[in-house]
């Protein structure tokens, strides 16, 4: 099917108009002015009597001076940070490259098999897809550059990738103007990457990088800097518009003679796109894999700038600052990401790491992050709150290293959706400092079944009503009608609350309002939920597990008990007691009907694993249900509501009365 078949087929999808309707309704003039510009640049420029690959090499007759100094040392500082079994992966992609490998995404794909790299081969993915975009990114160069202190340590990659470098020069198929050339190599994305691995890759490599190799770099930079600054992606925004502006600053600071205008270029990029950072320092697109990034992209620019005796902007350092306070704020007891909606493991910084990173280039303040206080926000300055992202939706509810994470906010910005989840009011649980009630992470981009189920409210820890999402996906990026949660969270009589609704109202199917309270008790955290329809159908909450523990069922009377274990299912071995330990019980309360199954976590990109899940079920036009989570056991659990809400919480012998969260 070609382009213009698929984009006919979408349009006369009846499913997909209004998505595509509310995506299109919610963009910004510039957003649309450039999804036409691009496709009118592919239609007329291969279509053209003009070599605009030779019109960019002269456009730079001579090739630039470079100091490496300022980047060899920040990449020095950035290796430094990472774990020791980070820079081990690193070493095995590096030693990939010398067998023509190269892996992303779990999937490696042999690109030189023969004469030359294989750059837009039928066995290489598209850059339009996520590993086609980090191999024309020359993403691969990250496993020398953070796995080895020099060329000396691995000689062998190091030959493998100048030669790489080279033949991307020569090859006819990496040329500007080429067909759908902004689809492929020079997507302006990938050229931002690809500058910023280059740059980087020349200061590591230093003396030993040898001239004629040295001089194809600097002149490849200098090339994918000036396409760049013509390119810069104000259209798409979020993330892609960070990193332009990061690599035409890098690029800037590479060439100190010629690249002020580049250098200009980059830092009023990001100094306006630190818009999009919100006011708790979270980047806007709502994703702690991309703030990482992004932030990580701001600290680099920082450090140079100050390497170079130079002041960096105050937007510029403002976002430094703030955006590695807000990683400090979401850490959890692991240190670990956590996966809330388009979040994997490996592509980031890990987020220990990017708070070093911070450290080490000047950052402080990341030990000890502010609790909320009362500033007029409705919170109250009470000591028993942990932290409230408020700007981003995120909420404590613990402290130490037994917590509960909810994420209240809406999704990403409306005129950018594209890496939100429907996962309103999930939660997220570590108990003992280990990650127990998890997000489900991202498989890919691509418009495949898993991409389809990690955004789905099926795949997160809050409740779906009948068969319908809150919001309509479709495709990799669409979002039909938005809805607004709003939340009240604070703190009465020692107990910290959490209370948000929201309300779906479509066009074409059911309408319902859910509401979520959670209240945390010493080591207990009570969730409950309730949703009101116009007509009855199921409600179920679902609760999805770590792959790292197993389940235990318990059913005394009526009391029914869910043993959270550490470590994974085993076969049961007849008069062998297990002696694992339990991690903590999740207590069903009036749930009809309580399942055990096994549902799919993708912790990176194209990994899929097993996990346990366990849903809740309860009827009706008006279900009130919920579920308690505990270190501690008990042999009784019970609630006293009063309507749909809850009043009091009781366990074993010990009463808690909750309070009325409506103000």
């Amino acid at each position: 099917m070609s382009d213009g078949d698929a984009t006919l087929a979408a349009l006369t999808d009846r499913q997909r108009l209004p998505l595509l309707y509310h995506t299109a309704r919610n963009m910004r003039a510039r957003q649309l002015a450039g999804v036409a510009e691009r496709k009118l640049r592919h239609l007329l420029v291969p279509r053209l009597p003009i070599d605009f690959d030779a019109r960019y090499d002269r456009s730079r007759p001579s090739v630039p001076p470079a100091d490496t100094t300022p980047i060899a040392a920040n990449t020095a500082v950035l290796r430094a940070q990472l774990p020791v079994a980070a820079r081990a992966r690193f070493r095995e992609r590096a030693c990939d490259l010398t067998a023509g490998e190269v892996t992303f995404r779990n999937r490696t794909v042999t690109v030189e098999d023969g004469p030359g790299v294989d750059w837009v081969g039928t066995g290489v993915p598209a850059p339009t897809t996520l590993w086609g975009l980090q191999f024309h990114g020359f993403v691969f160069l990250g496993g020398l550059i953070l796995g080895y202190g020099g060329p000396t340590d691995c000689p062998s990659a190091a030959a493998t990738a100048e030669r790489w470098i080279r033949d991307w020069d020569d090859a006819d198929a990496t040329r500007i103007g080429g067909p759908a050339y902004l689809r492929r190599s020079w997507t302006p994305h990938a050229v931002s990457l690809r500058i910023m691995h280059w740059i980087r890759y020349h200061g590591w490599a230093g003396d030993e990088l040898d001239a004629r190799t040295s001089r194809v770099l600097r002149r490849l930079v200098a090339k994918n800097a000036t396409f760049l600054a013509n390119h810069v992606e104000h259209d798409v925004g979020g993330n892609h518009l960070i990193e332009n502006g990061a690599a035409l600053a890098m690029a800037g600071l590479f060439f100190p003679e010629d690249g002020g205008a580049w250098l200009d270029r980059g830092l009023d990029v990001l100094a306006g796109a630190a818009d999009q950072f919100l006011d708790d320092g979270g980047h806007f697109e709502r994703s702690p894999m991309y703030h990482a990034v992004t932030v990580t992209r701001y600290l680099t620019v920082l450090d140079l700038l100050d390497r170079r005796d130079r002041d960096a902007p105050a937007a510029i350092r403002d976002v430094a600052v703030a955006g590695s306070r807000f990683l400090a704020t979401i850490a959890p007891p692991d240190g670990r990401l956590p996966l809330l909606n388009d979040s994997a493991f490996g592509y980031a910084l890990p987020l220990e790491s990017c708070l070093d990173y911070a450290r080490a280039v000047g950052v402080s303040g990341l030990s000890e992050p502010a609790l909320a206080t009362d500033d007029g926000s409705g919170l109250p300055g009470d000591a028993t709150i942990r932290q409230a992202l408020e700007a981003s939706g995120y909420y404590w509810l613990g402290d130490g290293r037994d917590r509960l994470l909810v994420d209240g906010g809406a999704i990403g910005p409306h005129h950018l959706p594209a890496h939100s989840h429907n996962d309103h009011f999930a939660v997220l649980w570590w108990a003992d400092g280990r990650r127990v009630l998890t997000d489900t992470g991202v498989f890919e981009y691509l418009p495949t079944r898993e991409r389809d189920h990690a955004r789905s409210v099926r795949a997160h820890n809050t409740v779906q009503y009948a068969d319908v999402e809150p919001i309509p996906t479709g495709g990799s990026y669409l979002f039909g009608r938005r809805i607004e949660p709003t939340v009240r969270y604070g703190a009465d009589s020692g107990v910290t609350y959490f209370d948000g609704v929201y309300r779906r109202r479509a066009r074409s199917g059911p309408q319902y309002t859910h509401r979520r309270r959670i209240f945390a008790v010493e080591d207990c955290w009570l969730v409950w939920d309730a949703v009101s329809a116009d007509e009855s159908a199921p409600a179920r909450s679902r609760l999805h597990f770590a792959p790292t523990v197993s389940l235990a069922s318990t059913c005394d009377g009526d009391q029914r008990r869910l043993d959270v274990i550490d470590g994974p299912a085993r076969p049961s071995r007849s008069n062998t007691a297990d002696r694992r330990s339990v991690l903590g019980y999740v207590y069903p309360i009036d749930a009809t009907r309580v399942t055990r199954e096994e549902r799919p976590y993708y912790p990176e990109f194209g990994r899929k694993v097993s996990r346990p899940a366990v849903t809740l079920r309860t009827d009706g036009p008006d279900a009130s249900f919920g579920f308690l989570l505990s270190r501690t056991r008990f042999d009784d659990v019970d609630v006293t509501r009063d309507g749909d809400r809850v009043a009091e919480l009781r366990v074993d012998d010990t009463r808690w009365s909750l309070p009325e969260t409506d103000g």
